[in-house]
């Protein structure tokens, strides 16, 4: 990026910049006429300058056109006015100095929105600059970054800069057409008062900058500071749970304490240094006006100047400081944006950057070539080898097996293939072609790689999948109808030097990966996830989708007819205890308290248990039941039971999981809630806020999961009326909120497997969640809603790295979109799947079998599983041997090593 700031703006919006100043340069003659005319109401209509000599009439509105002498010096009058008398030229005076007031003002208006406009567009390229920028970086350098720091620096640290971008040209040609507009007209009028305001503004202009140098050094140092500490920040987040479990809390509370006590101080100095430069600056601007009435009085009272003069000074002067004052803070903020503009563009600017596409498009390689290693290696920033000098070729297509454990040398030439690291020396040519010199798109044509950390970003596992193929850009509209906003959106990103691709089109290289259409691409996705052994785990998360409406009548009858198959089923193999059913009339003992009350799943927040007993229509149901006092009981019982059970116990324990009382429960409310009863008078009522939780605990409780043996069949018999009222009574506000259950109708809001189940899983019962998730899947299978569901679990939300998919599926996703773009050469850390899966032997046959028309890199762990391939690389440590048809070969030759010397004279040179 350009890395002075002035020339980047005026290369990136020089012809806008051209408009503002041309409507500046317009407006200047106004600006003039506006302060002369305050002087012609005073001589001429107030004091009746224009009726001596016994005149009563003056010409009003009169324009004449004066050329100069060097084109003749005519005189051509353009209109010769209306006559007036002096009240006329009074209102006339007043009114044309109104619409000069107007005029002025639609001037500021247009060129103040012009300037906004403009700088909000340069924030919008700049952002996008920097943010493409970053994507030219060579992958050590991204993943060297802070993310915390960086999106600081592209969302925080410019916004100022972009603030400055429509004044950087704009702003002081304005307030110089102002301040010598006003400066030039007190001159006129005298010039012993247009001295003095000129040594004032001198001053100004020269004291001021020198005292707020130190203001600027307290602003670098502020952002700084603040980058530092936004960066601290987001490593201590991403460490968060190792920091509370080694109990470091305090310490890193003392470490974020200090930085933010040295930003205070910084910010301390300079708000002390800022308002003293303000108070200087006032002081000066107001000590003009004492010159003024002081000189400018006792020259009107010699006769030196007239009474309308002295008020066209004073009214033109103040127009004076505030142009000046912002002039001063112009050049402020200009050295201040400055040094923010080159230090970001310092940690963006690169010497060293990838090219990004191909000029021409991305040609595939031939169907047969080779593939050679010459002298290969890695060292680390301290010079400390992490893969030794390597050379070996084969032909492609082909397969080897990189065997090594996790962290060896293995793993970093699954990097170098895989175009993830760039900072090695030696040479990786295919088919002739220097690796290294490849753009980043037609590497990532050609290969495809997944390594030992799974990188999912938020979004469905089906985006996340499909995201290498998301490379097509789309075609833009040239003809038919296109909507305002369309239209609106495309015009805007072209001037903002953004891309005007929109980002909802269809971008999936269908063509590129071979398949015809969506359906075709689904295929492989399917085909894919068949071979690392997770389609199951698919269907697996499709159960836990909800059902939203719509639902059609065709989907409706297909769901219940799952669930009459699932509760067959069950019986026929004699599993009906599995689970319990929902049923009317009856308490569901396996579902909570909550639950068997509302007896429906709950579409919004209205009844939700922490909150359910300050509901009115629900407070109203339980207090009819006389259901209040004893779920008050009840929840105080759970508190002091719940509370002596977890004293010791380590976090993470198994007992936390099991003793769970619904969303959101805090065990340290626990606590608190332990020590207001503990405190309590049992003869005054408890606060409302205790009462709440206590009621919201025993909500959530569930006998056969919690066997705290606090429901009794008396109970249950309440709850069951509380249901029938709940059912009954409920207000036409609320009906939207609930949808009740019913045998022949679907749970709205509900997940499939619940909608299918119809009922609760007995807890206590071995196994019994595998067991009927099978018997759920092959009742779905039968009922033609096997590929609806699968659907539903490709649209599964992924989370923040994957945090919410399982872990066979967090590990399969990376390959499975290596693959999925069908490259010519895979190279694939299979390791962490085959870890966890219980058949490693066919998820590598399979995945051979797969790959059979590629060149494939396989990286794991255990020799074993690839035995029969013939090409096989063993990493002990850094160092790698090729075992190539069963002979050992050394893994350096001659020409290998002249090549490494020369890579290693390179890279002393660099450093």
């Amino acid at each position: 990026m350009e890395p002075n700031l002035f020339r980047y703006i005026w290369q990136k919006s020089r012809g806008e910049q051209i408009i503002v100043l041309l409507i500046i340069v317009v407006s200047i003659p106004f600006n003039w006429a506006s302060f002369d005319v305050p002087k012609r109401i005073v001589n001429d209509a107030i004091q009746g300058g224009a009726f001596r000599g016994g005149k009563t009439t003056a010409t009003f509105m009169e324009m004449t056109l004066h050329l100069p002498s060097w084109l003749g010096g005519a005189t051509l009058r353009l209109f010769e006015g209306f006559q007036v008398n002096q009240v006329g030229l009074l209102m006339g005076l007043s009114s044309y100095f109104l619409v000069l007031v107007l005029i002025n003002g639609a001037f500021k208006y247009i060129v103040n929105v012009r300037k906004g406009i403009l700088g909000e567009r340069m924030l919008r390229r700049m952002r996008y600059d920097l943010f493409s920028q970053l994507l030219r970086f060579r992958p050590e350098e991204i993943r060297a970054v802070k993310p915390a720091e960086i999106a600081s620096m592209i969302k925080d640290e410019v916004e100022p800069i972009g603030g400055f971008v429509g004044d950087a040209f704009i702003q002081p040609v304005f307030l110089l057409s102002q301040a010598l507009t006003a400066l030039v007209f007190i001159m006129v009028q005298s010039f012993w008062l247009g001295s003095i305001a000129l040594l004032i503004v001198l001053a100004q202009a020269i004291i001021i900058p020198i005292l707020r140098r130190e203001q600027l050094r307290l602003g670098r140092e502020r952002q700084i500071a603040s980058r530092q500490l936004a960066g601290r920040i987001g490593e201590i987040v991403d460490a968060g749970p190792m920091i509370q479990g080694h109990g470091a809390a305090g310490y890193v509370q003392a470490d974020i304490a200090a930085r933010l006590g040295r930003l205070f101080d910084i910010r301390y100095e300079l708000y002390k240094r800022k308002f003293a430069v303000k108070f200087l600056n006032n002081l000066l601007a107001q000590v003009t006006p004492f010159f003024f009435y002081a000189i400018g009085g006792y020259f009107a009272l010699q006769g030196r100047l007239d009474i309308g003069q002295l008020v066209a000074v004073i009214a033109a002067y103040r127009d004076l400081p505030s142009p000046i004052k912002e002039l001063i803070d112009w050049d402020q903020q200009r050295n201040d944006v400055t040094i923010k503009y080159e230090q970001v563009i310092s940690q963006f600017n690169s010497d060293d950057t990838l090219v990004l596409d191909e000029a021409n498009g991305c040609s595939p390689l031939p169907v047969k070539g080779s593939i050679r290693l010459e002298g290969v290696q890695m060292l680390d920033n301290r010079g400390q080898p992490l893969l030794t000098p390597l050379s070996f070729s084969l032909q492609r297509p082909g397969c080897v097996a990189l065997i090594g454990p996790h962290g060896s040398g293995g793993d970093v030439l699954g990097r170098i293939l895989g175009r993830q690291a760039t900072n090695y020396s030696g040479r990786v040519l295919i088919d002739g072609e220097l690796l290294a010199d490849m753009s980043v798109e037609r590497a990532s044509h050609l290969i495809g790689y997944s390594g030992d950390q799974a990188e999912i970003i938020a979004g469905t596992m089906r985006d996340n999948i499909l995201l290498p193929l998301r490379r097509r850009r789309p075609e833009i509209k040239s003809e038919g109808p296109v909507s305002p906003e369309e239209h609106r959106r495309f015009v805007e990103a072209v001037r903002s030097g953004n891309s005007p691709f929109p980002f909802e089109a269809d971008w999936t290289d269908y063509d590129g990966v071979g398949v015809a259409d969506a359906a075709e691409l689904a295929a492989r996705v399917r085909e894919l996830l068949d071979v690392f052994g997770c389609t199951q785990d698919v269907f697996e998360l499709g159960l836990g989708g909800k059902v939203m409406p719509p639902v059609s009548a065709e989907a409706t009858e297909r769901i219940i007819t799952a669930r009459q198959v699932v509760a067959a089923e069950l019986e026929r193999i004699n599993l009906g205890e599995l689970i319990e059913p929902f049923v009317l009339d009856r308490y569901n003992r396996n579902a909570s308290i909550a639950e068997n009350l509302i007896f429906g799943t709950r579409t919004s927040a209205r009844f939700a248990n922490a909150t359910l007993l300050f509901e009115p229509y629900a407070q109203s149901i339980l207090k009819a039941e006389a259901l209040v006092e004893p779920m008050t009981e009840m929840g105080g019982r759970i508190v002091a039971t719940v509370v002596e059970i977890f004293a010791g116990l380590p976090p993470g324990h198994a007992l936390f999981e099991r003793y769970t009382f619904g969303e959101n429960f805090d065990f340290e409310r626990l606590n608190e809630l332990a020590a207001i009863l503990a405190k309590h008078d049992m003869r005054s009522p408890l606060d409302q806020e205790t009462e709440r939780d206590l009621v919201a605990l025993a909500l959530g409780y569930i006998e056969p999961k919690h066997r705290l043996n606090l429901i009794d069949d008396r109970l249950e018999r309440r709850v069951l009326r509380a249901r029938a009222s709940f059912r009954k009574h409920l207000p036409a506000d609320a009906a939207a909120d609930v949808d009740f259950y019913a045998p022949d109708k679907v749970m709205l809001g509900a997940s499939v497997r619940d909608n299918l189940m119809f009922g609760r899983i007995g807890y206590g019962i071995p196994d019994a969640g595998r067991k009927v998730a099978e018997i759920v899947l092959q009742a779905l299978e039968r009922s033609g809603l096997g590929e609806a569901l699968y659907r539903l679990g490709l649209d599964t939300e992924s989370g923040i790295r994957g945090r919410y998919l399982p872990a066979r599926l967090l590990h399969a996703i990376p390959l499975a979109q290596a693959l999925v773009k069908a490259p010519q050469i895979a190279v694939l850390d299979v390791s962490a799947l085959l870890a966890i899966s219980d058949e490693p032997e066919k998820i590598v046959a399979r995945l051979r079998s797969y790959c059979a028309g590629m060149t494939l890199f396989l990286l794991l762990g255990d020799a074993r599983l690839v035995e029969d391939i013939p090409m096989r690389v063993v990493f002990h440590g850094a160092t790698g041997s090729v075992e190539a048809g069963g002979a050992l070969e050394a893994a350096n030759d001659v020409g290998g090593q002249a090549l490494r010397f020369a890579d290693a004279q390179r890279m002393e040179a660099r450093s």
